[in-house]
């Protein structure tokens, strides 16, 4: 009768291969490329030269191999996903164009208020609307409620913060 082992990734009951001491995973593709990393997260925690000689590897590698020029190769090797790639493209440019709430700058925003500690920008919310925690204080009136957001380092701490003219 031949001994059989249990893959220790996907669970397995496979024969055992004489010629391997200790084996815990089956021959297949998966399974292998699991027992490589497990051992090459083990060789890390253990030794700090093979972990520095791999890194120093991989940074020569990534200069030889840079990822953009990887893309553009792929990009000229595969025209039919350039194509479908753009296609998909359009289709979202088209959509966001269509629905008017995925606008970056805000069209109901009124005015830009500079300050000492930053520029903030009054907006108007709509009825039931939950207010995000960045606002710093809500004015209601009779056209409606207005909250107040601030606006750090062109970066809009609420996205229903107006941007255009800010610098």
């Amino acid at each position: 009768m031949i001994p059989t082992i249990t893959c220790l990734h996907c669970c397995k009951s496979v024969p055992c291969n004489p010629r391997v001491k200790n084996q815990k995973y089956c021959p297949g593709k998966e399974c292998q490329q699991a027992r490589m990393r497990t051992w090459k997260r083990q060789q890390y925690k253990k030794n700090r030269k093979y972990e520095k000689k791999s890194q120093a590897n991989q940074k020569v590698w990534r200069k030889k191999y840079p990822v953009d020029q990887y893309q553009r190769d792929y990009r000229e090797a595969h025209p039919e996903y350039v194509m479908r790639n753009r296609e998909l493209q359009g289709k979202r440019n088209k959509k966001r164009r269509k629905d008017q709430s995925t606008m970056i700058v805000k069209t109901d925003a009124l005015l830009l208020q500079p300050r000492e500690d930053g520029v903030y920008t009054l907006s108007k919310i709509k009825k039931n609307m939950i207010v995000n925690r960045n606002a710093l204080s809500l004015q209601p009136s009779i056209g409606g409620a207005y909250a107040l957001f601030k606006i750090k380092e062109k970066k809009i701490v609420n996205r229903n913060a107006l941007m255009a003219g800010v610098e």
